[in-house]
């Protein structure tokens, strides 16, 4: 579940592409994110496709890990890290639901939530193997 719900998302990021400034104005990112590049807008959309490369790289380790791909490089320490990540983020969303709840930020803080479990979950049971 954990590798779908990453290539869904990778997916998600691709169709953003399309529509980078709506994307950042709806989840109210637009300002910072063209201040953080400085008037480079090209940045933006390297950005993206950075995350959508991450995001098809931890879903291949999903896969390594659950044994239906070939077994990666550092697999364990990368679902680990991965587990770390998604943690923090949902954390973070959490908090910034709080403060200023919206469905779409409760919902992108759901979804980590989700996938740390799932990877979670694997960790757990390898420990007990390795």
């Amino acid at each position: 579940m954990g590798a779908l719900l990453h290539f869904l998302i990778a997916i998600g990021h691709v169709g953003c592409l399309f529509a980078l400034d709506k994307a950042f104005e709806a989840y109210g990112i637009h300002e910072i994110m063209h201040q953080i590049v400085s008037g480079h807008v090209w940045m933006l959309y390297a950005l993206t496709i950075g995350l959508v490369l991450a995001f098809c790289l931890a879903g291949l380790y999903a896969l390594s890990a659950t044994g239906d791909i070939r077994r990666l490089p550092l697999t364990r320490m990368a679902i680990i890290t991965i587990v770390v990540l998604y943690s923090l983020r949902a954390l973070a969303g959490g908090i910034s639901c709080i403060n200023d709840f919206t469905w779409l930020q409760c919902i992108s803080s759901i979804i980590p939530a989700i996938i740390a479990w799932c990877y979670w979950l694997g960790v757990k049971e390898r420990a007990t193997i390795c």
